[in-house]
């Protein structure tokens, strides 16, 4: 059963995230600010690099942001069985 239930939010969780990100930059001027810093520190950090330890920039990079997706899913699923759960636990304190 939880891998189907897996299998079906994932591609919900991966659409509402993208979705919250894109009403972030829309929303919130610290946000876009400090993603466009992030963006621009990585890029000049990886240029001052010899081109031999930028593959090594590149990867890290790229292992961060599988990270970040595996987090994000977490938290993202943590909290809908956190809002189940509560949501169980009002329902049956308001029947007894």
């Amino acid at each position: 059963m939880y891998k189907s239930l897996e299998a079906l939010t994932d591609p919900l969780i991966r659409i509402r995230l993208e979705t919250m990100y894109r009403e972030l930059l829309d929303t919130d001027a610290t946000y876009k600010m400090l993603l466009q810093e992030s963006i621009q520190y990585f890029h000049q950090l990886r240029n001052a690099l010899p081109e031999e330890q930028q593959d090594a920039v590149f990867q890290y990079e790229d292992s961060q942001l599988s990270l970040q997706a595996i987090t994000e899913r977490s938290i993202y699923l943590q909290g809908f069985k956190d809002a189940l759960y509560l949501s169980n636990e009002l329902r049956s304190s308001s029947t007894a």
